[in-house]
């Protein structure tokens, strides 16, 4: 029996679509969950584990209507497109952010072959990333949403790059194929929600997709790209908890948040 209640994943997504294991249905399973589901790290900043078995995030992500972040969400999709007749394999990523030496596998995206190709899923990036998957291979690009995403190979790994709708373009994060074991995960997502220089542990991290509109509130920043064209907005701290309710539908708990500690330090 699986562990999955996909009655309840779908309704929480508003899908309605095909449910064979095509294209058709991997797109729009993808793009109904980017839609509905955010992207948050609240738990990790109240000190809480995150779980991820299927029971756990499907409590949070769907009973509760939260938000979670890559893992989570990835691992949700995953079991989801099981339900299907698809087979995902999980693969391990590298945020391109900071200096090189710094990068680490703290990120989760998914590999679906279907229909005799090979694709690149990923429900988990926030609101710059992928809002339908892209196929697999060297020179792929895909324009959704007012961005335009480009795969490329690079020696050993492959880089997901974006170029927004005034040009300015960045590597996202860079990924191999070697599969991992549920054990690989769940150490990613440990270092990720518990070290102490983990960006989601010193920065809220709350983001969606509304239409053509990509919303991400981080610290006091809100940054709102519209059909790919970001302007920023400052946000007072005392309005953070109203603006997180308003745009995002997130309910930021009252009481203090671990990154607010290193602001203190600041």
């Amino acid at each position: 029996m699986s562990e999955l209640d996909l009655e309840a994943y779908l309704a929480r997504i508003g899908y309605d679509g095909p449910l064979d294991p095509s294209i058709d249905t991997l797109r729009g399973l993808h793009l109904a969950h980017g839609l509905s589901i955010p992207f948050e790290n609240l738990d990790i900043l109240l000190g809480r584990r995150i779980r991820l078995d299927v029971v756990s995030i499907q409590t949070k992500l769907v009973e509760q209507r939260r938000g979670g972040y890559c893992f989570e969400h990835n691992t949700l999709f995953a079991a989801a497109l099981r339900e299907q007749g698809f087979e995902p394999v999980a693969l391990l990523g590298r945020v391109r952010r900071g200096p090189p030496e710094r990068w680490a596998r703290t990120h989760m995206v998914l590999k679906v072959p279907a229909e005799g190709g090979v694709w690149l899923a990923d429900t988990g990036f926030g609101a710059i990333g992928l809002v339908e998957p892209i196929p697999l291979a060297d020179g792929a690009v895909s324009v959704q949403r007012g961005f335009t995403y480009t795969l490329r190979r690079a020696e050993h790994v492959w880089v997901l790059w974006m170029e927004d709708a005034i040009g300015q373009v960045s590597d996202l994060y860079e990924f191999s194929e070697d599969p991992q074991t549920a054990g690989d995960v769940a150490v990613a997502n440990h270092y990720t929600s518990t070290y102490p220089e983990s960006v989601f542990r010193r920065t809220i991290t709350i983001q969606r997709i509304a239409g053509d509109d990509r919303l991400i509130l981080r610290n006091e920043t809100l940054t709102r790209y519209r059909s790919g064209r970001p302007a920023d907005e400052p946000i007072d701290r005392a309005r953070l908890r109203q603006v997180a309710r308003d745009l995002f539908d997130v309910e930021v708990p009252e009481g203090p948040l671990v990154y607010e500690s290193y602001l203190v330090q600041a």
